[in-house]
C-alpha cells in the first residue's frame, strides 16, 4: 500500500470515528483534555492533511499557517464531510514530487529552515500525526463514552499492531 492509500484508509477510520460519536459529546469540553473536545482533535488532524493538500502546489508546506476551521471541531457533519473532501484531494497528489517544509523550532519569531522533503514523506508525516491523536481521542473515548463500540485498532500504529499480533 503506498502512502496515498494509507492515508485515505485511515480517513475512513477517522469518519466512522466520528460517526460514532454523539453529535453533543462530539464538541463537549472534556475533563481529560483539560477542556479540549474530539471536535479539536479532528480539526487538528484536518489542519495538517489540509496544510500538505493545499499548500504543496507552492512547493513549500508550512504546518505552522493552518486553517483552524472551526466547524469541523463543533460540527460533526461538517467534519465528516471535510475529511471525504481531503481524501478525493490525496488522490491527486504525486507522492514522489519534492517540496519543502518550513521548520518551527523557536517560541519567538525568527528565522525559520527549511527541509528539502517529498509529499510521499509529508503524508507519512499526516499519517503518524492523525495516529497520535487518535490515540488521544480513544482515551477520550474510552473515559466518556465507555459503552462506544470502537475500533480497537484505532490510535494503534501498524507496526504495533504487527508487533503485537506476532506474539
Amino acid at each position: 500500500m503506498n502512502c496515498k492509500k494509507g492515508a485515505i484508509k485511515l480517513i475512513d477510520s477517522i469518519v466512522d470515528t466520528i460517526s460514532a460519536i454523539d453529535v453533543d459529546q462530539y464538541h463537549q469540553p472534556l475533563k481529560t483534555y483539560n477542556g479540549s473536545t474530539f471536535g479539536k482533535h479532528f480539526r487538528h488532524i484536518h489542519d495538517f492533511f489540509h496544510c500538505l493538500v493545499h499548500q504543496c502546489p507552492d512547493h513549500e508546506i508550512d504546518y505552522c499557517h493552518r486553517c483552524r476551521e472551526e466547524r469541523i471541531e463543533n460540527e460533526k457533519n461538517y467534519s465528516i464531510e471535510a475529511f471525504r473532501t481531503l481524501q478525493q484531494e490525496l488522490e491527486g497528489l504525486d507522492e514522489d514530487q519534492m517540496i519543502t517544509v518550513k521548520a518551527d523550532f523557536e517560541v519567538s519569531a525568527g528565522v525559520r529552515p527549511t527541509v528539502r522533503t517529498s509529499i510521499g514523506r509529508e503524508i507519512m508525516y499526516a499519517y503518524d500525526h492523525a495516529v497520535h491523536h487518535l490515540a488521544i481521542v480513544k482515551i477520550g473515548l474510552n473515559a466518556h463514552c465507555p459503552d462506544l463500540e470502537l475500533d480497537q485498532d484505532i490510535g494503534v500504529a501498524a507496526s504495533t499492531i504487527r508487533h503485537q499480533t506476532s506474539h
